[in-house]
């Protein structure tokens, strides 16, 4: 009998994403130049009203999980919004 696989559970800094959004914050997204031979996001993420920064990686992933949603679309869909909240329900 084999074991179930079980959902991986989201790691804690992706969670903690959403946990500052739900305390009222909201996360905002700048795109900036990129450089000569730049493979790199060129998106550079904070919270607001705090200004506290947050990683590429742990926003990215708490958009693609659903945990945050953006609040209006961006200029070509909602794939390249600026703002983010946490998702209700």
């Amino acid at each position: 009998m084999t074991k179930e696989k079980k959902p991986k559970a989201p790691p804690r800094r992706v969670l903690r994403v959403a946990e500052i959004c739900r305390g009222g914050q909201r996360l905002h997204c700048q795109f900036r130049p990129r450089a000569i031979g730049e493979t790199d996001d060129v998106r550079l993420w904070w919270f607001e009203p705090s200004g506290k920064g947050c990683g590429p990686a742990s926003a990215r992933e708490a958009i693609e999980l659903g945990l945050i949603v953006p609040v209006d679309d961006g200029l070509f869909g909602s794939g390249d919004a600026q703002t983010y909240v946490v998702a209700q329900g």
